[in-house]
């Protein structure tokens, strides 16, 4: 194999640096609410949180949180679920992807879409900051638990674990997970949700257990179709996520 005259070679390395240099200094803590990404030649926002108590040169975790349909979005998740608070506390990153039509999924096309928008987000914040690649996180509420369930099973290969609060597993996944590998799950659901029967998490619960997921099941007394942040849910969903890494 020819090698590179040295001149090129130091080139090649001052390049890199300069990357490295540019990159760590694009770095910064605060909330950014509307950011985008051309994914399939859509622009995709996102809102992006990097609490002051992340160190930005040492690699943390990162957590995408999807939210519900129709009323819910990007900038209304943070505040109902108060995550933002969990993650200046526990040192990660956080975001909040917009779904087109503030949906996700539900139609083949629009599955085939937002996962790719996903894949697209995780990079560019890869990119960008220092991620922990064992540690990449979903969580979702309503329908987008439903799209925390559908990444899990698409992308188990690089999702550590999931957390769905009040929201099933989709049709397709009807005949079983299947899974190339078994994510653990955290499945929340009140028992006074009216939106959506408690049944469908408990069945939900019963197929991963069938395939040999790690599953842990909270079921909440009265709770309806809300987010349960008077039972202290988020400290439960950060200690799920925190002891089942990618790899251990």
């Amino acid at each position: 194999m020819p090698t590179l005259p040295r001149r090129w070679l130091f080139a090649v390395i001052l390049m890199l640096l300069t990357r490295s240099v540019a990159v760590a200094a694009e770095r910064k803590h605060g909330e950014f609410a509307d950011e985008k990404i051309g994914v399939d030649g859509t622009d995709r926002v996102y809102r992006l949180v990097v609490p002051k108590s992340v160190d930005l040169d040492e690699p943390v975790p990162l957590v995408i949180a999807f939210h519900g349909i129709r009323i819910d979005n990007k900038d209304l998740m943070p505040k109902y679920s108060m995550l933002n608070e969990t993650a200046e506390k526990h040192n990660f990153i956080i975001t909040y992807p917009n779904g087109i039509d503030q949906s996700w999924g539900l139609r083949p096309e629009k599955v085939k879409k937002d996962l790719a928008f996903f894949d697209a987000l995780v990079k560019a914040i890869q990119d960008k900051y220092a991620i922990d690649s064992n540690q990449i996180y979903v969580v979702g509420m309503s329908n987008g638990a439903y799209f925390a369930h559908l990444i899990g099973k698409e992308g188990s290969a690089s999702v550590a674990a999931v957390v769905a609060h009040s929201g099933a597993i989709g049709l397709g996944a009807r005949r079983g997970i299947r899974a190339d590998r078994k994510f653990p799950v955290m499945i929340i659901h009140g028992d006074s949700d009216q939106l959506l029967n408690v049944r469908q998490a408990q069945e939900s619960r019963d197929k991963y257990k069938a395939e040999g997921h790690d599953v842990e099941y909270i079921e909440i007394p009265g709770l309806g179709h809300k987010w349960a942040t008077e039972s202290d849910i988020n400290e439960k969903i950060w200690k799920f996520l925190s002891e089942h890494p990618l790899k251990k």
